[in-house]
């Protein structure tokens, strides 16, 4: 999955992905987004996490001598008409090699959260939040009916680093 955003512009205008199910695998879909819609890009929405308060308290308490927080990649998935972003964050303590899942940044048009898992951190986004249509253009919050939506399409996620996780822990033979 690749978001597309215009040179020297941080907002998205296409998003591109190639399928990994059969029988489409190898199959391109490409979304060209209206371009009288303000769209986040990626870099927008890591401005976000860091203007994050509480995100950034954390991280920073996180962050210290001992342990070292990694900021994974934020997977951008298009969701009925809009978008949702999902960064995991990592904790690794000082002298192992292994880092540890500790959090998922979730966020979609202003609002950005982060919990301990992904299931805590998509009802706290969707359950708590208004669905109403936003001012200026930007994204309006995805509606509470395409929450089961995402949760099955990042359990998917989920289950290929599960077993990811567990091919790369058995010794090669």
């Amino acid at each position: 999955m690749t978001p597309f955003t215009p040179q020297n512009r941080d907002n998205m205008i296409a998003w591109l992905a190639a399928r990994c199910d059969f029988p489409d695998y190898g199959k391109m879909l490409f979304y060209e987004l209206p371009k009288e819609k303000l769209i986040y890009g990626p870099n927008q929405i890591s401005a976000m996490i860091d203007q994050s308060t509480t995100i950034s308290q954390q991280l920073t308490l996180w962050d210290q001598k001992g342990s070292n927080v990694i900021r994974g990649k934020l997977i951008v998935i298009p969701i009925e008409n809009s978008f949702l972003y999902v960064v995991p964050l990592y904790l690794k303590a000082e002298g192992t090699n292994f880092p540890q899942l500790k959090r998922v940044i979730v966020a979609t048009g202003d609002k950005v959260v982060m919990e301990p898992t992904l299931d805590e951190a998509l009802s706290s986004l969707f359950e708590n939040s208004p669905v109403s249509a936003q001012q200026g253009g930007t994204q309006a919050p995805l509606p509470k009916a395409t929450m089961d939506q995402a949760r099955a399409q990042l359990a998917n996620v989920q289950n290929a680093i599960d077993s990811l996780k567990r091919l790369l822990a058995t010794p090669a033979q």
